[in-house]
């Protein structure tokens, strides 16, 4: 009787088969029996077990090109890897290590969304995602060094092995992202004003989030009296993560040789990430592939400052949008974010007397924070020099990461002269869970 072979099944069996046979020639025996399955621990040990083998095979082989074979054990192995880490992210999810999961949103899986709020909730998280693989500490310098193919040491050259992504660039590791989200807070203004980052981890391309379109409306009844009726105060937002991109050169010396290169590439990528990411979320038009920012979200509260704009001469347009939050049934803002003309214009306020003019008691602690993103050459009636300031809760959105920063090197645009050329990349999206408790003041001639 003939038998149906599945051809599948049948290439599975011989990589698991070229997979044993090279894992037992280079020493590793026990890493060609290894399959997905088991407790946290012995998850943890299986995955080490099988990249010591997979980092053994890429130094036997050099530079010379790998059988067919080899490349049948690679991709066995990897799948095997891929399955484990799968393993280990559930169970991470189901421990809730890491972040707060204040927003009751749950992947495709089913597993909360980690709500990352400050530095300790960014650290927290990801060195538990580190401590899953490799507990070796990475510098960001050095991790820029292999992937341009320099020395660097063992923990990078591991974490290349494992961290190679469809588009030919190399996934951050978790213990280096911590750096970068750190790099971020202090040039966003978003984040110093108290927006948390939501990493999404499961791999959808877009992801339905509730927000709060209204407040219900609740009324005393008599017994056996109807309960009274309310608006619908939920309604449906979709996040779609967008690719944010940029690159930058460097010379082969400078990334070989200077001590503080660390800090510089710190600097550099925290820059231009905080810059862009504060202008999308404050002013993107949600059209692809611009993320929607705070002021094209419908239900936000608009100030306007005349029709042809003023200069503000007090505090009279941050008190107006703090009514107007409150008469929403918003909470106080959390942060004031404005040009840093506007924030120079205020601090230098003054009484009839020239003395400095002191902020009402309702605003005293307010943190008034500034930001290059936002424009001074807006067009309110006849003037073409207004700008805007941005009052909320800035609690009340989120920054959707999609993926962790991926670093891929461009090694041939720049080599004539002797630089390097690094493109970085990742993928987020906005989500304003409470349109209800931002404010926009337009017309401000400051």
């Amino acid at each position: 009787m003939e038998r149906n072979i599945n051809p599948e099944a049948l290439k599975e069996v011989r990589a698991h088969n070229a997979w044993r046979a090279i894992c037992a020639k280079l020493g590793q025996p026990g890493a060609g029996e290894i399959r997905a399955g088991g407790t946290d621990a012995e998850l943890h040990e299986k995955r080490k077990t099988m990249r010591r083998a997979l980092n053994r095979l890429v130094e036997d082989m050099g530079v010379r090109e790998m059988t067919e074979d080899e490349s049948l054990a690679i991709s066995h192995a990897t799948t095997v890897v891929a399955s484990i880490e799968s393993m280990l992210d559930g169970i991470e999810q189901l421990e809730g290590r890491g972040g707060k999961d204040s927003t009751g949103w749950c992947n495709a899986k089913g597993q909360p969304m980690k709500v990352l709020r400050n530095a300790a909730d960014i650290d927290g998280y990801y060195r538990g995602k580190a401590a899953n693989s490799r507990s070796e500490s990475i510098s960001l310098g050095d991790f820029f060094r292999g992937v341009a193919n320099m020395p660097t040491t063992p923990a990078v050259r591991n974490a290349l092995s494992e961290g190679t992504n469809t588009s030919g660039g190399f996934t951050l590791p978790s213990v280096v992202m911590p750096q970068i989200l750190s790099a971020l807070v202090p040039a966003s203004s978003l984040l110093q004003a108290g927006m948390p980052v939501v990493p999404l981890n499961d791999g959808a391309k877009s992801y339905t989030t509730a927000i709060v379109s209204g407040v219900p409306t609740a009324a005393w009844r008599a017994e056996n009296g109807a309960v009274a009726e309310s608006d619908p105060v939920f309604s449906a937002s979709q996040v779609v993560p967008q690719s944010l991109s940029f690159f930058f050169k460097i010379s082969r010396e400078l990334l070989a040789d200077s001590p503080n290169i660390e800090q510089a590439l710190l600097t550099a990528i925290g820059q231009a990430m905080a810059k862009e990411l504060d202008r999308a979320g404050l002013r993107g038009t949600g059209t692809a592939p611009q993320p929607r920012g705070i002021l094209n979200t419908s239900g936000i509260q608009s100030i306007t400052n005349g029709a042809n704009g003023a200069s503000p001469t007090s505090y009279a347009n941050l008190l107006s949008a703090v009514q107007a939050l409150l008469n929403a049934d918003a909470p106080m803002p959390t942060a004031a974010i404005m040009a840093p003309r506007s924030l120079v214009k205020f601090a230098g306020l003054a009484d009839s007397t020239g003395q400095p003019l002191s902020r009402p008691s309702l605003i005293a602690d307010l943190p008034m924070l500034s930001t290059r993103q936002i424009p001074t050459n807006l067009t309110v009636g006849t003037s073409n020099d207004c700008t805007e300031i941005y009052l909320g809760d800035f609690t009340k959105m989120a920054l959707m990461l999609r993926e962790s920063l991926s670093v891929q090197l461009l090694s041939e645009v720049f080599a004539g002269n002797g630089q390097l050329a690094f493109m970085c990349h990742c993928r987020a999206d906005f989500a304003v869970l409470y349109p209800a408790a931002f404010a926009v003041i337009t017309g401000i001639k400051a």
